[in-house]
């Protein structure tokens, strides 16, 4: 809400204090399934236990931008759940829950917004560019430790320019960057959602084209040209391409989540900084929005199963099933198994010859 001399009515009625519930709890639901899954990794990681049989293993550039997706969703889940508190007081307050809310509200969508465009990019690289990243490459470390000092700054240089004034407040349902700063609002967020969102349509169109005819794109010097893989690569590369098939999906995900709320937000307020958009929109909106955590997390542990922690199994299998975890690191080959079923067979101990004929 603005913070002039007018303002709308904020005292919720039982409409709105409904609304606000529902979207407590898939606010809920998400910081669950988000909490769930980085527990489950820290604790993987860590191996509590000498002999787990299951451990975390950072292999490709995707489970650095992974991780910052998570701690996003989650940030920005527990700016939702916030809610309750304006549901519980039946209107929003000033202070410093409201200033809380309106920081973790930033910072999860931001956040959100950087790492799904960094795993955009990455994917887009991988497929149509043939683009083979080193493991133990520190690019990914620097792309993560960049997006996070860009939301501190963004956070810390808000509040330093806007000291003793109502910057985070009451934007007459929850709190946010209030109406007297429209300019904050689109550079400082909306516009790095729009870009993610454009951004994954963009480069996943192309990704499509090249799995539909089976191509890549060679680059050499200022010549651009499509090649049709052969089909020896064709054969290696068929589960990375059901898994970038699957990976489609992923920004119509982000698009669906973020287009209705910024459509609410774009709509905006009136003068007197209340919402011009119906309070049933506005709570359709912010439940598909709220719910993107949950949907992130169900979507990568289905199409991406190396960013879970994984069962280790014994060399033999490892080299039958590595095309899982990122398009960047899949392809083993026949001989590669011939050779393992070969070690194998000579670890099982001495052979015992077969029985001669005529004898039992």
């Amino acid at each position: 809400m603005s913070n002039g001399g007018t303002h709308c009515p904020t005292q919720f009625d039982f409409g709105v204090r409904l609304g606000l519930t529902f979207v407590v709890q898939t606010a809920c639901l998400s910081a669950v399934a988000s909490a769930a899954l980085l527990s489950y990794i820290g604790y993987s990681a860590a191996k509590v236990r000498r002999n787990a049989a299951r451990k975390w293993t950072v292999t490709t550039h995707v489970h650095w931008y992974f991780l910052s997706l998570l701690v996003s969703e989650l940030i920005q889940a527990i700016g939702g759940i916030i809610n309750v508190r304006w549901i519980a007081d039946a209107t929003v307050t000033q202070g410093s829950v409201c200033t809380a809310q309106g920081v973790l509200k930033q910072f999860g969508d931001v956040g959100v917004a950087l790492a799904s465009l960094a795993i955009a990019t990455h994917t887009f690289f991988t497929l149509v560019f043939r683009w083979r990243p080193n493991p133990s490459s520190k690019l990914p470390l620097l792309i993560v430790t960049s997006i996070w000092i860009a939301l501190a700054l963004i956070i810390g240089i808000s509040f330093a320019t806007h000291q003793h004034k109502i910057y985070y407040g009451d934007t007459q349902y929850w709190c946010w960057i209030t109406s007297d700063y429209p300019v904050q609002r689109i550079v400082l967020e909306y516009l790095w959602m729009w870009i993610t969102a454009f951004a994954n349509i963009a480069l996943y169109i192309p990704m499509a084209l090249c799995i539909i005819y089976d191509a890549t794109v060679a680059v050499n010097g200022w010549h651009i040209r499509i090649v049709k893989n052969p089909k020896s690569y064709r054969d290696d590369r068929r589960p990375e391409v059901k898994l970038a098939i699957k990976m489609l999906v992923y920004p119509a995900i982000y698009t669906i989540t973020v287009l209705p709320i910024a459509i609410c937000r774009w709509l905006g307020f009136d003068s007197r900084g209340c919402s011009r958009v119906p309070w049933a929109a506005t709570v359709f909106a912010d439940l598909v929005f709220a719910s993107s955590g949950f949907f992130n997390v169900l979507l990568y542990t289905i199409t991406r199963p190396n960013l879970r922690p994984h069962r280790m199994i014994p060399e033999r299998s490892s080299l039958m099933v590595t095309p899982h975890s990122d398009p960047g690191t899949a392809g083993s080959t026949l001989s590669k198994r011939e050779g393992s079923e070969a070690s194998r067979m000579s670890d099982l101990g001495p052979r015992v010859p077969p029985p001669e004929p005529g004898r039992p």
